[in-house]
Parts: C-alpha cells; structure tokens; sequence
C-alpha cells in the first residue's frame, strides 16, 4: 500500500514516470492488487496507453468485483470504439454506486450515443428525480429529448 499511496503522490505532482515505477515494484510483489492495478490502469491512461490502461482496470475489477471506479473509467475508455462494451462497464459502475450521479449521467450518455434515446431519457430522468439539482443532467435530457 505504501507504494500505492507513493504513485498517488507522484500522479498528482505530474511525475507519471516515478508513479509507473513505484507502481511496477507494488506489482511484482502483489500482483492482483485491485489498488496497484487501479492506478496503474491510470498512469497508463494518462499516459495516453489505453490497451494497457484497459487490462490494469480490468485486473483491478477482477481483483475487486465492487470497484466502480475502474469500471467507469473501462467505460470511457471502451467508448472509443466499443460502444456496447462502453455501456455494460458505465451500468456495472452506475449499479455499483447509484449514490454517484456522474456514473447514471454517463451510461446515459453512452446509451444515447448507442442510439438508445429511450433508455437514456428513462436514465436521465431517475437520475433528476434523485438529484434534482443536477444540470447536466437536465440538459442532456433537453437535448436527447428534442
């Protein structure tokens, strides 16, 4: 964990290339670490790597089945060029933590860029109903709605 807390650090300094290290050594010693695997998914995202991006998130969902974050960033990451795969990881994080709107705002998203109107306007309105203060939300609603 020490190193996974170090990488943070480092992340957030911007130094990219100590955080892939630190995280590298918490890897050879725990590698199904959902937090070591989280981040460097991360760092490699950041790093503009996403196949490697996407098998550390989803080791780290592997090794943490209830990690909701690194299903919502497979989401994005997926979205690209798997739109149905995108949708699947954004509802698994929407479901996972219902209390974060920014996961139901994206699956709706995703949903609507599938060319499912319907279900993300159902989405968007659960959504609103729970967080009525949510603009995003209203105005994605507004402009699928037309």
């Amino acid at each position: 964990m020490a190193m996974v807390n170090s990488s943070i650090a480092y992340a957030q300094m911007g130094e990219n290339d100590k955080a892939e290290r630190s995280l590298q050594e918490a890897l050879k010693m725990a590698p199904d670490n959902a937090a070591a695997n989280f981040n460097m998914g991360l760092v490699k995202a950041e790093k503009n790597e996403p196949k490697q991006a996407e098998k550390y998130l989803k080791k780290a969902i592997k090794a943490d089945p209830q990690m909701a974050q690194a299903a919502y960033n497979l989401c994005i990451i997926t979205a690209k060029d798997r739109i149905n795969e995108a949708v699947t990881w954004c509802r698994k994080a929407a479901d996972l933590r219902p209390q974060e709107p920014r996961y139901a705002y994206t699956l709706a998203f995703y949903l609507n860029q599938k060319g499912d109107r319907d279900e993300a306007i159902r989405t968007l309105k659960a959504l609103i109903k729970k967080y009525p203060g949510y603009k995003d939300a209203e105005m994605l609603l507004k402009e699928i709605s037309k």
